[in-house]
């Protein structure tokens, strides 16, 4: 070799490994599915026959009539966060007694901040409030408004956190907390009143439905509930989860206030590295459409610690619209597909992905939803 060619093969040799780097760790190949065969067709057919219609939020999608929602305590409306299991009243009721009885024996570490259970407000023979200690160790003033509402068969949880330093054995503290230069009007000593006032006019909205019951009215899907709209543009967050065992789980989430300056495919440089330290594949990358907003949807299988050999052995199927302008009537809506801590897929990847269609392309606005 002439010594002339050696200064330049060295950075042309350095440029290409970088080149080879990026393209390793940065660069997306795409691993297209076969077209499902006419058996592959048959048994997803079969998988969504019949299907059902679900709410949440304020839209409505369709899943196989076997799917049922596992997650029943994932809803926040503002700083309201509600809970929601169907019972029989004998079983409220005793719920109710036995909370009651357990809050009033709850114990402080400190004297100054009990009693645990500070008031009851019994609204109707159907709610009550409590106001409450967090728990045993933070202050008296830091405290939380836990409702009771059983309407419709639901009983429902409903908690928000309060300061209140109204009490005259916090003064030391409330002076503090109202210091000059915190520059904090006097009303943030004490939201008692006002979080108290929320409460109760969200548990006045709120009604229990069915799981495949479609509200006709302005307002959000929970969890076997149904809060109809009153004043004001609420934050709303919530997420259903529906487990088909032992294959996949599906998460179905909406938010209104959560948004990121960047989309998810704007984010893949990010992502990248992470998908192929884990060896995964992707199956489709691209923009798409989601209840009518832009969407980015990133469909990968990777193989799993237990199946490592398995090149589809855990499934990271997701899409995302709506994630860079949100409001309240331009919610994210993040679905997700994946199977941790599960076996492999009983199914091919081009099964998956049209199980996956089937799912996402049916999410739509609600009728009459605002």
């Amino acid at each position: 070799m002439k010594k002339g060619l050696l200064p330049w093969l060295i950075p042309l040799a350095m440029v290409l490994l970088a080149a080879g780097y990026y393209i390793h760790n940065y660069v997306t190949f795409v691993h297209t599915p076969p077209a499902l065969t006419d058996k592959e067709k048959r048994m997803i057919d079969t998988l969504f026959t019949p299907t059902k219609a679900q709410c949440v939020g304020r839209y409505v999608f369709e899943v196989p009539a076997s799917f049922e929602n596992t997650l029943t305590d994932r809803a926040r409306i503002n700083e309201v966060s509600i809970s929601s299991k169907r019972l029989y009243r004998p079983a409220f009721e005793q719920r109710i007694r036995l909370r009651e009885l357990a809050l009033q024996n709850g114990h402080t570490v400190r004297a100054v901040d009990q009693p645990f259970l500070k008031q009851v407000y019994r609204l109707s023979e159907n709610a009550v409030i409590f106001d409450r200690n967090q728990n045993e160790s933070v202050g008296g003033v830091s405290r939380i408004l836990e409702g009771h509402l059983y309407v419709d068969g639901v009983a429902f949880i409903l908690t928000q956190e309060i300061l209140d330093y109204s009490d005259p054995r916090f003064a030391k503290e409330r002076a503090f907390f109202l210091r000059p230069e915190a520059k904090r009007p006097a009303w943030m000593a004490n939201n008692k009143p006002q979080k108290l006032a929320e409460l109760q006019d969200v548990m006045s909205r709120l009604s229990g439905r069915k799981d495949d019951e479609i509200p006709t009215q302005p307002g959000t899907c929970i969890s076997e509930g149904f809060i109809r709209d009153g004043d004001g543009k609420p934050k709303e967050d919530i997420t259903f989860v529906y487990p088909h065992h032992p294959v996949f789980s599906l998460s179905v989430s909406t938010n209104t206030y959560l948004g990121d300056s960047k989309s998810m495919l704007e984010r893949s440089h990010e992502i990248q590295p992470y998908l192929t330290g884990i060896g995964a594949r992707t199956l489709r990358k691209d923009k798409t459409r989601i209840a009518g907003f832009e969407a980015d949807e990133w469909l990968n299988t990777a193989p799993s610690e237990k199946y490592p050999d398995n090149p589809s052995g855990q499934l990271l199927f997701n899409v995302i619209a709506n994630e860079k302008i949100v409001d309240f009537r331009h919610p994210i809506i993040d679905l997700t597909l994946s199977n941790h801590a599960l076996p492999p897929p009983a199914y091919s990847d081009a099964e998956l992905v049209e199980i996956w269609d089937r799912l996402t392309r049916s999410f739509r606005l609600r009728d009459n939803a605002f």
